[in-house]
């Protein structure tokens, strides 16, 4: 496959002798303090694997924390930077033979700590396949994708473990805030039918009044939740993790899907897995095979 490369300009002046996760880490930090004329405090690699079908390139995701000076202010940032190495080169644009940025196209792998009781909603924990879900309630993909994931899920318990986070989009829909507050504590309470039903309030996402609000859920699912009970500590303990997971992940739309630790593009790679189990249990086994002929046939 053909690929398009673009090295760093940094490294035409500094020989490498391997490329390595510290050695990305390294140069990296230094690209981009020359660059930005900020001080990088924290660079890690967050999750690393050779990419297929470009003869040895591999990506790296990395988590950067700098501090950068805005007139006399210093101001702390964080950034998501992906970096793919291979042999001695290091560059940020990998393309495929489409001309496709593979930064744009790849995401890190879950980690395990991401697969935690608290986050399943639905199915077996210990199913055949993971799928690690982040949305957001007024997203318009969400409310066409997601319910019908939950209910195949539920349907399929024993197939799928789905794992529930929540990335309000404030700024294009405020009232996600509230809602998805509301969304952890039916999470919390097993309530996975009420669950589905705020992907389809009838309140407008601009709405930011918590009144109006919790009345809209109260029509939609006949139960009134109160200002005391969203203002409960372990709710923005579930929703700070769930920040810092898509932080994590680099995620920054909805909805995403990860499908046994890998990014789902197609956000539709569940109905392929439950399209093989079905087909699977369709073919007759050996055994019943030979039990039901010999019950046909008596040889004694």
């Amino acid at each position: 496959m053909k690929l398009k490369v673009i090295v760093l300009i940094l490294l035409a002046t500094v020989q490498i002798f391997a490329v390595s996760q510290k050695s990305v880490e390294f140069y990296v930090k230094k690209y981009i303090e020359q660059k930005t004329h900020s001080h990088v405090e924290n660079i890690e690699t967050v999750s690393t694997y050779e990419v297929g079908d470009t003869n040895g390139w591999h990506v790296y995701f990395l988590s950067v924390d700098i501090k950068t000076k805005m007139g006399n202010v210093y101001r702390k940032r964080h950034l998501s930077q992906v970096v793919f190495g291979k042999d001695k080169k290091i560059t940020f644009v990998l393309k495929d033979k489409k001309g496709r940025n593979y930064a744009k196209i790849l995401k890190p792998l879950v980690p395990q700590s991401a697969y935690d009781k608290r986050h399943l909603l639905v199915g077996n924990e210990n199913a055949k396949h993971k799928i690690l879900l982040i949305s957001d309630p007024f997203c318009p993909y969400c409310q066409e994708i997601v319910p019908p994931l939950i209910t195949a899920v539920q349907q399929h318990p024993d197939l799928f473990a789905l794992y529930s986070y929540q990335l309000p989009l404030v700024r294009i829909h405020p009232a996600s805030k509230v809602v998805t507050k509301v969304m952890v504590l039916l999470h919390e309470e097993g309530k996975v039918e009420d669950y589905k039903k705020m992907y389809h309030l009838l309140v407008s996402e601009k709405e930011r009044r918590e009144s109006v609000i919790l009345k809209a859920i109260e029509k939609k699912i006949g139960r009134k939740f109160t200002h005391k009970e969203l203002m409960n500590p372990k709710i923005k303990e579930i929703l700070d993790f769930d920040k810092a997971m898509k932080k994590r992940l680099f995620v920054t739309g909805t909805p995403t899907i990860f499908i046994d630790g890998v990014w789902d593009t197609t956000r539709m790679a569940y109905k392929r897995y439950i399209k093989e189990a079905e087909e699977v249990s369709l073919v007759p086994q050996k055994e019943e095979e030979e039990g039901f002929f010999s019950s046909l046939f008596n040889f004694d």
